[in-house]
């Protein structure tokens, strides 16, 4: 079975109630936190309220702040942050959950909330304010020799799509901003694009929780980290109620539309756009041979030079933005134009540099798709044989018996 997996790691609903309401909820969740010791509340700066297990092992976070959309009505909005694969009892934090964890989740959120209020409500209750879509690369599945260390050097050097940017912390040591080394990181209003080393990611979690006086997390679950790179794309309430709408114009009028949110369908869509609007369609080949692949199309001279004098500017700044950075008003438009035409023709505009000893290195999410694909094919297979019998299976396959 593939270590590799698509779907979705965290979401986060929504509920809102009147300010009465809410002080009696508050008041549950009190009597909760003293009956059961499960439970820390408190307040970040903005008087924002949290409400956290002590362990992480519930899958959910609540919290509580005041609605400011309408200045004439005092309300507030109670917000749960789920981890489905955690909430249905499946202790893993590599693989992606999918529609088919959501029956187990939604059971035991409803659970959960009514064994600490009423007010809470269920499921079905809440609006999907944020999901997290995502896909983990196995890369010692996926392409054999190659490091993720290798690949995140190379995804790091992909495009910036406009309406993005990168995000950025000030570095003590070198006095400026500076993007994290292990994670490729971009925001806007309304979605992020978030792709890093899940180890890095979990080897800090894990530190946290030692400052914090919990258990650290285990180290075979850091082992089977090592080799996955997660692409995540975090969809923001905007983008959700773009999402949203679309589902009811499909006939989906339930309050959360999680059926149409979460299915495979939307996953993949979702991973597939931004993936291919980020990091590309095609793989990554040296710089020789992209040169090669756009020799070969037979372009008139200027277009050849024009697509050729891209590659290697990107190559010099090692990254697409950085390249992108160079140029201004109709020359950043001819640009844009030039990274469009390599993608065309399956050029990366990225290429693997010289002393790695590759020539190329295929798609990521395509790799994964001829992967899931044959998978998929072997488990009907089997379905078959076990299903009709194995006379039935040999003479449909073709198979001979010894």
């Amino acid at each position: 079975m593939l270590r590799s997996s698509l779907g979705f790691h965290t979401m986060t609903l929504s509920l809102l109630m009147e300010t009465r309401t809410v002080r009696s909820l508050i008041r549950d969740f009190k009597k909760y936190s003293r009956d059961t010791g499960l439970v820390q509340i408190y307040r970040d700066g903005k008087n924002k309220i949290f409400i956290r297990y002590y362990r992480e092992d519930k899958g959910i976070v609540w919290s509580i702040r005041s609605n400011n959309w309408d200045i004439n009505f005092q309300s507030y909005m109670v917000e749960a942050t789920i981890n489905p694969k955690i909430l249905a009892g499946i202790h893993d934090y590599i693989t992606a959950a999918t529609y088919e964890d959501m029956d187990a989740a939604i059971t035991n959120f409803n659970l959960e909330a009514k064994r600490i209020s009423p007010i809470l409500e269920t499921f079905d209750c809440y609006s999907l304010k944020r999901v997290d879509y995502c896909i983990n690369f196995c890369i010692d599945e996926l392409i054999a020799g190659i490091s993720p260390e290798q690949i995140m050097n190379l995804i790091r050097r992909s495009d910036i799509p406009s309406r993005f940017k990168e995000w950025t912390t000030y570095d003590p040591v070198s006095h400026r901003k500076k993007s994290r080394p292990g994670s490729f990181y971009l925001i806007n209003p309304s979605v992020n694009i978030n792709c890093y080393s899940k180890y890095m990611q979990m080897m800090e979690r894990s530190q946290e929780n030692r400052e914090k006086g919990y258990p650290p997390i285990p180290q075979e679950t850091l082992d089977v980290s090592k080799n996955i790179i997660r692409f995540e794309v975090q969809c923001k309430y905007h983008k959700m109620y773009i999402l949203s709408q679309r589902a009811e114009e499909s006939g989906n009028y339930d309050k959360n539309k999680y059926k149409s949110l979460l299915s495979h369908e939307t996953c993949n869509e979702v991973i597939n756009y931004y993936y291919k609007k980020t990091i590309g369609r095609s793989g990554w080949y040296t710089l020789a041979d992209a040169v090669r692949m756009v020799k070969s199309c037979n372009y008139n001279s200027q277009k050849e030079k024009r697509l050729i004098d891209a590659l290697n500017i990107i190559n010099q700044l090692r990254s697409v933005a950085r390249a992108k950075e160079c140029y201004h008003g109709q020359d950043l438009e001819t640009f844009k134009r030039t990274l469009n035409d390599l993608s065309s023709i399956n050029v990366n505009p990225v290429t693997i540099p010289k002393e790695w000893g590759y020539r190329h290195i295929p798609n990521l999410l395509y790799t994964y798709y001829d992967k899931k694909q044959k998978e998929e094919m072997q488990k009907q297979w089997m379905e078959e044989y076990l299903n009709r019998g194995y006379g039935s299976y040999n003479k449909k396959f073709g198979c001979l018996s010894g």
